[in-house]
C-alpha cells in the first residue's frame, strides 16, 4: 500500500503551537490574520483558521497538544486538527507522537 503523502503544513497557530493537518493542499493564512480572527469573532472572515479550514472549537486536550473541530470553508466539511505545543513535549512524548503519525499514516477512513 503506497502512495505519495503531501508534507504537514508548518503554519503556527501561536509561536509554540503547531497544526498537524495531513490533506491540507492550500497555502495557510498570514499569522496576523490568524492573530487578528483570535481578538474578534464577530465574521467569518475574522474567525480563526488554518488555510482553508475555519477552527471551531476545542474537543480534545492533552499534555501536549489540543485538538480542535474545523470546517472547509468551500465544502462544509468538518475535521479534527491537532495542534501541538512544542514547549511542552519531552523525547517520551515526542516518541508517542511520530508513533501516533505512523499509526494515522496507514489508516484508511472518510
Amino acid at each position: 500500500m503506497s502512495s505519495a503523502r503531501t508534507p504537514l503544513p508548518t503554519l503556527n497557530e501561536r509561536d509554540t503551537e503547531q497544526p498537524t493537518l495531513g490533506h491540507l493542499d492550500s497555502k495557510p493564512s498570514s499569522k496576523s490574520n490568524m492573530l487578528r480572527g483570535r481578538n474578534s469573532a464577530t465574521s467569518a472572515d475574522e474567525q480563526p483558521h488554518i488555510g482553508n479550514y475555519r477552527l471551531l472549537k476545542t474537543i480534545g486536550k492533552g499534555n501536549f497538544a489540543k485538538v480542535k473541530l474545523a470546517r472547509h470553508i468551500l465544502t462544509g466539511k468538518e475535521v479534527a486538527v491537532k495542534i501541538i505545543d512544542k514547549t511542552q513535549l519531552n523525547s517520551s512524548s515526542l516518541q508517542k507522537l511520530f508513533r501516533e503519525v505512523r499509526i494515522m499514516k496507514v489508516l484508511n477512513h472518510p
